[in-house]
């Protein structure tokens, strides 16, 4: 490739160049420590550090007066666009089309022994479109269904290399104009490095944000919501209760002796109980209903626009439920009981207030033998779902 640039603005370029892949290098090594780091970590790594080198050859290429045998730069801009590729797969968890467009990489690379300047500035040119695009449609797919703006900013990028190429190879071969049709393409390349480096850290920044987000509001042992999670889930169902005066009630759920289970079990298989315990709450609760985990072992249910008879009938059914017969966690037979209590109000209800009512009740299920369900109102009132009442 010929000169295009004065001298100091080359080095100019290259300064920034350097700049931007030195801070994106700082970025990703931080996140390498952390336990889950972003999906496609490695290969956009691998990419930054050959496109870094890529502007240091066609730097030194520029400032070389006798013109090399083989045009390192061409070559470099076909790997790194390949290499685009295969990050944003990688990101994307999308494997297709790999081998076919790294045989399509391999053959380009080799015709740079074999063609002259103009037809390899027309492959390079051509490859590195066809790598942007497939990139950049892997990337918008990634945005719209994650949401993610660096993703667009990514796509966006490879936009800008797919429409300024085609324009770069019309100057070429219509106004035989190949400095411009360079300058063209040089200045495509700088500016779509610009946005995938701004892209690719503004959408590892928001879900890192959002991973945060997740885990301040979800129990992270069941997957349930935590006790903010809940506050949060509920706004906008408390808010409705309290304009039509609608009824919530609460149900808390407390494993029985579960200290037992991790004494003879092993605090493994207690984890294991909990998750169980949580899969058939939220498998037996309502699309409506929230399901929460307050810490240790007991759960709360949340249920919006019900009666206390009618949460009575769920919170006797999950009881049954899970005390007729044990779970099967790792080989063994695991004998479970819960109780649970009750809570209601109605209109403007103060959700912690709620759930305090529903655990006052649950501690009388404990104190009236476990194993049941009660419910604490203005008079305490004890529902039995004990084997030995449920004939009577």
């Amino acid at each position: 490739m010929v000169q295009i640039l004065p001298e100091n603005w080359a080095v100019l370029h290259l300064g920034m160049i350097f700049t931007l892949t030195l801070a994106q290098l700082l970025v990703v090594y931080v996140l390498s420590d952390s336990l889950s780091p972003p999906a496609g970590l490695g290969l956009f790594t691998v990419y930054f550090m050959a496109a870094l080198l890529g502007w240091i050859a066609f730097t030194l290429q520029q400032g070389t007066v006798t013109p090399t045998g083989v045009d390192v730069p061409a070559v470099a801009a076909i790997l790194n666009s390949y290499l685009l590729f295969l990050a944003a797969g990688q990101r994307a968890s999308i494997q297709l089309g790999r081998i076919a467009l790294g045989v399509i990489c391999l053959l380009g690379c080799l015709s740079v022994f074999f063609l002259s300047p103009q037809p390899m500035y027309i492959a390079q040119s051509g490859l590195s479109a066809l790598f942007f695009c497939a990139a950049g449609l892997i990337c918008a797919r990634r945005a719209y269904s994650r949401r993610n703006v660096g993703d667009g900013m990514i796509a966006s990028a490879a936009l800008l290399v797919v429409v300024a190429l085609p324009v770069a190879l019309y100057q070429l071969l219509a106004a035989e104009n190949l400095p411009l049709a360079r300058v063209i393409t040089f200045g495509a390349y700088s500016w779509s490095f610009v946005l995938l480096v701004t892209g690719f850290l503004t959408s590892v920044l928001i879900e890192y944000q959002q991973h945060l987000s997740h885990l301040a509001t979800q129990d992270p042992l069941t997957g349930l919501l935590n006790r903010r999670g809940l506050d949060e889930a509920m706004r906008v169902s408390l808010a409705r209760a309290q304009r039509q005066d609608l009824p919530t009630s609460a149900i808390t759920v407390d494993i029985d002796h579960f200290k037992n289970v991790n004494d003879s079990f092993g605090h493994d298989t207690g984890d294991q109980v909990l998750r169980e315990l949580a899969a058939i709450l939220e498998r037996m609760c309502r699309a409506s209903d929230v399901v929460a985990r307050m810490g240790g072992e007991e759960f709360v249910v949340i249920l919006p626009d019900t009666e206390l008879t009618a949460a009575r009938s769920i919170a006797e059914r999950i009881c049954q439920t899970i005390g007729q017969q044990p779970l099967r966690i790792n080989q063994q037979s695991i004998p479970v009981t819960v109780s649970l209590g009750l809570a209601s109000a109605h209109g403007d209800v103060n959700l912690e207030s709620l759930c305090n009512q529903s655990d006052s009740a649950m501690h009388l299920a404990k104190r009236g033998g476990r194993n049941r369900v009660a419910a604490v109102g203005s008079n305490p009132v004890v529902f039995s779902n004990s084997p030995a009442e449920a004939g009577s």
